[in-house]
């Protein structure tokens, strides 16, 4: 068995990569991000990112049922708690550096501006995601 070695295109997507995503995406009888990934030469999280973010695929938010350890550093997820909080103070308008500075006050993990806004936009991307508790 002989493996292929290859370097993944890395930086900015292109609109060209946008395009093909969705082109792909539409005309593939089973996509994934990752068959989708290998035929545009990117790496399988970007264009799983994409695609989320472009309401290409669904997908239910992960919710890990207690803090782990990745790359040497200690993650909290999001609690369905955490979650509504969350949906709550959008709604209220505010803004992401302000949710993560009232989510880190109100349950002592530290949530940033950037956290705040992937944990809204994997939300926003649940096959739920127009019905709220």
């Amino acid at each position: 068995m002989t493996s292929v070695s290859y370097t993944i295109k890395r930086g900015r997507m292109t609109p060209a990569d946008h395009a093909a995503i969705e082109r792909l995406a539409v005309e593939m009888k089973n996509p994934t991000p990752g068959k989708i990934a290998r035929a545009i030469n990117r790496h399988p999280a970007t264009v799983n990112w994409y695609m989320l973010r472009n309401g290409l695929i669904e997908r239910a938010p992960g919710r890990a049922a207690a803090p782990y350890v990745r790359n040497g550093k200690v993650i909290h997820p999001y609690s369905e708690q955490h979650d509504k909080r969350l949906l709550e103070l959008r709604c209220a308008g505010k803004v992401f550096r302000e949710i993560g500075e009232i989510l880190t006050t109100e349950f002592g993990i530290f949530r940033n501006a950037h956290s705040v806004q992937v944990r809204l936009t994997q939300l926003a991307c649940a096959p739920d995601a127009g019905v709220m508790a």
